[in-house]
């Protein structure tokens, strides 16, 4: 089973609340950051071994609004089906 995630935290704390920079250190993440009503694509590559026929995919995308507090935001699954010569 392959697994792969990405982290991404509040601005100036980490996971568990505590803080992670200074002021002017998040003035500049702001500036770097994507902005509203942007959209940002990521992408994970899988290797499979040559005799896979099938696999299932799944992406979650959840929203930790405090600690432990978490929202799934979207999800999608999908069965994709390999042609074996």
């Amino acid at each position: 089973m392959f697994s792969d995630q990405k982290k991404y935290f509040e601005i100036g704390r980490d996971m568990e609340g505590r803080m992670r920079y200074g002021a002017w250190q998040i003035k500049e993440i702001v500036d770097l950051t994507l902005q509203p009503m942007e959209i940002k694509k990521e992408q994970f590559m899988m290797n499979f071994d040559t005799d896979v026929e099938n696999v299932e995919i799944e992406a979650v995308l959840t929203y930790f609004v405090s600690g432990k507090k978490k929202d799934v935001v979207y999800s999608i699954k999908e069965n994709i089906a390999f042609d074996i010569d």
